[in-house]
């Protein structure tokens, strides 16, 4: 990961130049520093970006009840085991 990271950065250097040195001067590449967030006094947003990406997380929350439901039908022997992951 370590060596894609390094041709990553170097490929960016090249297209975006001086700003994107500044860029990795000031932000770290794997683990973030808390300390270094600055929050902002207005955000701009476009709204159907934004839902698009609610309902993309959505999904995934959602999976959670449905399994949690398969699971609990299974074990009173309302929906058959196919078969076993662990």
């Amino acid at each position: 990961f370590y060596i894609v990271t390094l041709r990553e950065e170097r490929h960016l250097t090249t297209v975006l130049g001086a700003p994107y040195k500044d860029y990795i001067a000031r932000v770290p590449r794997f683990f973030p520093n808390p300390r270094l967030y600055r929050d902002q006094a207005e955000v701009t947003f476009t709204p159907r970006i934004f839902n698009h990406t609610l309902r993309d997380g959505l999904m995934f929350v959602a999976s959670i009840p449905f399994f949690e439901l398969i699971e609990s039908g299974q074990e009173h022997g309302v929906i058959p085991i196919l078969f076993w992951l662990y």
